[in-house]
């Protein structure tokens, strides 16, 4: 039996709406170390974004290194016992990471290199037989060319001039067409070696939150992103379609990028892979842990891969024990949120959305910094009679055939408050030199703001006005 522990996305040095969580982090990373040696992990993956940028400060690459050292001294009847396979994410350095691979312990396997994509690291623990194939990011420019060099030498009937496009998945498909024809090849002398491949990218197909719990689709049917996350695609045009891993061979997806954990549906015929997004080692933004029910350590978790008989037979999560304070997205009135109900929270993460009474709360954002010791953010919306609702519930429409009340509304759906009379002044002096402007020359722009009229709708206190409770029994998914 082979034990893998499955992890990504540590962000060494990021910090959480500017609050450093540095040893937040060491931390988790030590916990890390503990439950890979205590429950007798054979091999960790950390599947892209070590650190949060390519130029690490002093304290993170100490981070790495400590918690590297630890991993790969773990001993067994007096042998090192923990097989350690790393790539590079986006927000990493491939080769800062990499340059040191061949000075490194024979168990600390840095794959930084794309001519390596087919060349897997091998783990050999009694009769079971693990191949790791470890892709590092894949910069298209950057990847294209040995990728397409690696293509003609696996198949020399492949027309010279045939060049891989320069796209996300053009390379990706590529690497994973060269990995798998290896791991085809390997299996013809050993049938029962297990495979696993890694990658840090947005695998696009339907969704689910913990393991074995059907999520619905996001944006017809790719990852869901948090706010936390860089952004690889614009639109869907370059996420990798599951359809991609489907016959590949492959038994285990370890992948990386996306920061909330969840599995992966891979769709398509043949052998379809498992494929897990295990998140970040913390959360990052209140966006990280929307809709859970507040929880310390905010749902962080790693993915426990147990391959017996050459085949995944178990996949667990573990919650990571890190001791981030929660963070807790709260919704509803002021008057709510400021009650006894939400006191528990003071000294959390929170973030806000609240609806109130410019007349009875003249100053609401000194009131709610003194109720919460950290305030993430906040979106407030002022009570007035333009923005309350009908006795039977409907809502009282705005006059956005007046120019100036439009602007006043921009003014308080922006700050919450009512403008003041000197605000009110300028833009009444603003509005006037606009319309005084020749008919010619405001002609694009009266049209403009006529089309801005009839794609905004009035805002309403519906969702402001939601219960707090409700708010914080989410279902813990995410």
């Amino acid at each position: 039996m082979i034990k893998v522990l499955h992890t990504s996305d540590w962000h060494l040095g990021r910090k959480l709406d500017g609050y450093d969580q540095s040893e937040v982090q060491r931390r988790a990373l030590q916990w890390i170390v503990d439950t890979v040696r205590d429950e007798h992990i054979d091999v960790v993956l950390v599947s892209g974004d070590v650190y949060d940028t390519k130029l690490p400060g002093d304290q993170q690459v100490g981070m790495l290194s400590e918690v590297l050292t630890d991993l790969v001294h773990i001993e067994r009847d007096g042998k090192p016992a923990v097989d350690v396979i790393l790539i590079p994410g986006n927000h990493d350095s491939a080769v800062k990471l990499g340059f040191l691979s061949p000075l490194m312990p024979s168990n600390l396997h840095i794959c930084s290199q794309v001519d390596g994509v087919a060349t897997p690291v091998m783990v050999e623990r009694g009769d079971e037989r693990l191949a790791v194939y470890a892709f590092p990011y894949l910069y298209p420019s950057v990847a294209r060319f040995p990728l397409n060099r690696l293509l003609h030498q696996a198949d020399p009937d492949l027309p010279e001039d045939e060049v891989l496009e320069e796209t996300t998945q053009a390379v990706t498909g590529a690497a994973i067409r060269l990995a798998s024809r290896d791991l085809a090849k390997r299996r013809e002398s050993d049938p029962r070696l297990a495979s696993i491949l890694m990658m840090h990218a947005n695998v696009a197909s339907r969704l689910r939150g913990k393991i074995g719990e059907k999520r619905d689709d996001f944006s017809g049917g790719d990852t869901e992103h948090a706010a936390s996350e860089s952004p690889l695609i614009v639109g869907t045009a370059e996420a990798i379609p599951s359809e991609y891993f489907a016959g590949s061979g492959f038994d285990y997806l370890a992948l990386g990028h996306i920061h909330k954990p969840q599995t992966v549906t891979i769709v398509g015929d043949g052998q379809l892979p498992q494929a897990r997004y295990c998140g970040s080692l913390l959360a990052y933004d209140a966006d990280d842990v929307k809709q859970s029910k507040p929880r310390e350590g905010n749902y962080r978790v790693v993915d426990i891969v147990t391959i017996d008989g050459g085949k995944v037979t178990d996949i667990s999560e573990r919650f990571i024990e890190s001791g981030q304070r929660r963070i807790v997205n709260l919704k509803g009135d002021i008057d709510e949120i400021l009650g006894p109900e939400c006191a528990q929270y003071r000294d959390d993460f929170v973030n806000l959305t609240f609806g109130f009474d410019p007349e009875k709360h003249k100053d609401p954002w000194g009131e709610i910094h003194t109720a919460f010791s950290t305030v993430l953010g906040y979106k407030p919306t002022a009570y007035g009679e333009k923005d309350r609702t009908t006795a039977d519930g409907r809502a009282i429409q705005r006059n956005v055939d007046d120019p100036l009340d439009v602007m006043l509304s921009f003014v308080r759906d922006v700050t919450g408050l009512e403008a003041t009379a000197q605000e009110k002044k300028v833009l009444g002096e603003a509005l006037k030199r606009a319309q005084n402007v020749p008919q010619a020359d405001a002609s694009g722009a009266k049209a403009g703001a006529a089309s801005g009229r009839r794609g905004r709708r009035s805002r309403v206190t519906a969702d402001a006005t939601e219960s707090v409770a409700s708010e914080s029994n989410g279902n813990g998914n995410d």
